[in-house]
């Protein structure tokens, strides 16, 4: 009834009832959506788990591989993460308006992302129903194995030193973009930080992580054995991620110059880290790995 009828201009008792509704379920969706950020990297830590009990697998790699579902499953996770973030942004800007100017936005917003969610819900569903914990599945030596004709291994055979220079390539275009205010360039490049970050992860700096040039795994540094580094990582890597793609949506959104401050700490935070690996395993052993 709200995306059809709310109109704060009429002075209705539906208006009334309708200004009360939105309200209590813009808070409720809040919360829920708050939840469902917070469960990602839950599921992450619950498929690192499964591998414990998984023939075969020696982390969270050979959980979501272990059948079809699992992959995606995955990307609409992350997706999800831009989605329920960019409503929560829409929401607050609403609830700072007197004539809740976004009320129809968010609402009409919601129901996509009802429908997303049930979708993932539905492949979740799939997912863990499929799962068997008596098939021997393949370990992520194997998943990232360049020999192998896998997507994994296709893109194991680009150059680690290619995917370094493209990382930090693009690390700095984002910071040009935000020293000259371009902010949906820098938007943009929020997104495109997000992919080279991964492959530039898995391909040159996870080998400096685990001191061994053959391994090559996204998931391994999740594991006690690396200190969990790999939840600082990714939750730097993303939350730097989002808060680009924030900026930028807010400009567009209500034409203000957003603050970059927080999108810049945790994109050099990542930046940092993964760097200080090559360096410290130079230092301590006089050599390169590539």
């Amino acid at each position: 009834m709200v995306v059809r009828y709310f109109d704060f201009g009429q002075d209705t008792p539906l208006q009334y009832a309708l200004e009360r509704r939105s309200y209590l379920a813009s808070v409720i969706v809040q919360y829920a959506l708050w939840l469902k950020i917070g469960l990602l990297f839950y599921f992450v830590f619950a498929l690192d788990k499964l591998s414990a009990i998984i023939p075969g697998a020696m982390c969270a790699a050979g959980v979501v591989t272990a059948n079809e579902y699992g992959v995606p499953l995955l990307m609409m996770k992350v997706v999800g993460i831009y989605l329920f973030g960019l409503w929560l942004i829409l929401n607050a800007h609403d609830f700072r308006t007197k004539d809740f100017h976004y009320t129809k936005m968010k609402f009409w917003l919601f129901l996509g992302i009802f429908l997303f969610a049930l979708a993932e819900y539905g492949l979740e569903l799939l997912f863990f129903r499929d799962l068997d914990v008596s098939k021997v599945v393949s370990c992520c030596g194997v998943l990232f194995n360049p020999l192998r004709s896998s997507a994994a291994a296709k893109l194991l055979a680009l150059d680690p030193r290619v995917t370094a220079l493209l990382f930090y390539g693009v690390a700095a275009l984002m910071l040009l973009a935000a020293w000259r205010r371009w902010i949906y360039l820098f938007a943009f490049l929020s997104l495109l930080f997000l992919v080279v970050g991964v492959i530039s992860l898995i391909e040159y700096f996870s080998p400096y992580i685990y001191e061994l040039p053959t391994h090559r795994c996204p998931f391994c540094i999740l594991q006690p054995e690396y200190g969990y580094v790999g939840y600082v990582l990714y939750g730097a890597l993303l939350g730097g991620s989002f808060l680009g793609v924030k900026a930028g949506f807010e400009k567009w959104l209500v034409g203000i110059e957003p603050s970059l401050r927080w999108a810049l700490v945790l994109d050099l935070l990542y930046v940092v880290m993964v760097s200080f690996y090559p360096i410290l395993y130079i230092i301590r052993n006089g050599v390169r790995l590539f």
